[in-house]
């Protein structure tokens, strides 16, 4: 099953489905998506200029952990034992909050409903399509991903981590928060990811690819 293809992307095998990349328009996380910036405009009354308003970490955290779907596949397999529910899990400290439920309250991912799935720490019955992983006291980032290495989840680190082995990792460039993807991870995992999410990676360094 393939969650989140471009419309005009070429045909996929049987046994993967389209999900419509309309998703990103809407508002911060276009933004976000197209730029990577940490801010947003404003105008006030009277206003020449717009002023810039500081998205604060955890509302692009989140707003990323959500529009990071559409640009990914899953295979058929990954949804065996969901019971027809996207299973966003958080493991260890959740930095996002609200902010991720207000975000997927009402919200799904093809016909599956979004589901904010908080763990303590991750064990290898986790059952999750995309997990992020935070700060934890109990295990590492190598331990969590050593317990769902192999399996078609996709795995987004914390910048404060490091998980050289996540297929998706926030970084900090420049004072702005973006992402690093490695694409040989998301193969290991069984995932597909589309060329425009890969355009917008970028390096520890900075630098685009």
């Amino acid at each position: 099953m393939v969650l989140g293809v471009p419309p005009h992307a070429p045909r996929l095998r049987s046994g993967w489905r389209h999900c419509p990349l309309s998703v990103l328009a809407a508002g911060v996380a276009l933004c976000v998506l197209a730029g990577g910036g940490a801010t947003a405009a404003a105008t006030g009354a009277g206003d020449r200029q717009p002023l810039p308003v500081r998205i604060p970490a955890y509302v692009l955290k989140a707003n990323y952990l959500h529009k990071f779907t559409p640009f990914t596949q899953w295979p058929a397999s990954a949804f065996e034992r969901s019971g027809g529910a996207f299973r966003l899990c958080i493991a260890g400290h959740d930095p996002m909050g609200e902010a991720i439920d207000r975000l997927a309250q009402g919200k799904r991912i093809g016909d599956r409903a979004i589901v904010i799935v908080r763990l303590a720490s991750v064990g290898k019955d986790a059952d999750c399509h995309v997990l992020f992983l935070g700060l934890s006291r109990t295990q590492t980032p190598q331990d969590m991903l050593a317990l769902v290495a192999g399996k078609p989840v996709l795995t987004v680190a914390d910048e404060a981590l490091e998980a050289p082995g996540a297929v998706i990792q926030f970084v900090t460039v420049g004072g702005r928060l973006r992402f690093e993807i490695r694409p040989e991870a998301a193969q290991a995992q069984g995932l597909g990811l589309s060329s425009k999410l890969m355009a917008l990676s970028v390096s520890r360094a900075g630098d685009g690819r």
